[in-house]
């Protein structure tokens, strides 16, 4: 796997509530919850995390993301690597971005019992543009390693357009995981892993720094032709048309993000071209983005 982390975020805050307030716990998210209970919290994360790590002390608690959920950017893993390590911090526990991501990973699979995987809690633990090996229950992390001119060049190119429409990835992996369990992705699996390979030696390699980009564009260009071959929840006629048209727009490659079916579509364009993605899909459409070296992080306030 290769992959990385952005400059949007997820913020989770949570204080201590009064003893002499009327509920024990007050959850904000887009919605707001007032219970007695730990049992009574609809959201399932804080619920099962608060459950799990026997937290007991009356605790408000609000959320609040730089980007709407649910839209192929990892931002639920994203949400329990914070509320996990925000939860520890509190107690005075530091844990290592192996353990955090781990339990990220043991609560959403084996606690949710949702069917996700587990490169979204790794990315959010760990952060940086890593590539992963994974090997029964060991993770080999290879950070890559871009000089300061080829990172900039690649940031200054990286911009998300909106589809519009939002999921949960879970509704669009089921028919990747039946295709998957009966073997039809294998070659188009294998393939794709080797593409993690290339990438991270395009982008590392020495020469010019914009012929490296738009080389790693057409990677990502044939990455997603593979990745619409998984399953039929990946993409879609008003998804392939977007796509069309940021390539008629002057992008060099791009991707959809997440498991497929809605959400953000990534592309790689020279910056002079971001102009008229912004006037075609409108601005409020067009994101430019960063990669960035942060995982989940906790800032204390006394």
């Amino acid at each position: 796997m290769l992959g990385g982390t952005i400059d949007k975020y997820i913020y989770i805050q949570a204080l201590p509530l009064s003893p002499v307030a009327e509920q024990r716990f007050r959850v904000t998210y887009r919605a707001t919850e007032s219970v007695q209970r730990i049992e009574d919290i609809q959201h399932p994360v804080i619920r099962e995390t608060l459950k799990l790590y026997r937290w007991e002390d009356p605790l408000n608690i609000a959320t609040m993301s730089d980007l709407p959920g649910n839209t192929g950017l990892g931002s639920s893993s994203a949400f329990t690597v914070g509320f996990i390590n925000l939860l520890h911090r509190m107690r005075g526990i530091e844990l290592t971005r192996y353990e955090l991501a781990r339990q990220a990973i043991r609560m959403e699979q084996e606690i949710l019992r949702e069917n996700v995987g587990i490169q979204d809690q790794i990315h959010a633990a760990f952060g940086g543009l890593a590539r992963y090996e994974f090997s029964g229950d060991t993770i080999a992390i290879e950070p890559l390693r871009l000089t300061t001119s080829r990172l900039a060049t690649l940031n200054a190119s990286l911009l998300l357009v909106y589809t519009g429409t939002q999921r949960r990835a879970i509704d669009a992996l089921d028919s990747q995981h039946l295709r998957t369990t009966r073997g039809d992705n294998r070659a188009h699996l294998s393939e794709m892993y080797e593409m993690t390979r290339t990438g991270t030696q395009i982008l590392e390699a020495s020469g010019s720094d914009t012929a490296s980009v738009a080389r790693f564009a057409d990677l990502l260009d044939e990455g997603w032709r593979l990745k619409r071959k998984l399953g039929e929840g990946v993409t879609n006629p008003a998804i392939d048309d977007l796509y069309l048209e940021g390539k008629a727009l002057g992008a060099q490659g791009g991707k959809l993000l997440g498991a497929g079916g809605a959400g953000f579509m990534l592309f790689i364009a020279e910056p002079a071209r971001h102009d008229a993605f912004r006037e075609h899909f409108g601005a409020g459409n067009v994101i430019p983005i960063s990669m960035t070296d942060a995982g989940s992080t906790v800032s204390c306030f006394d």
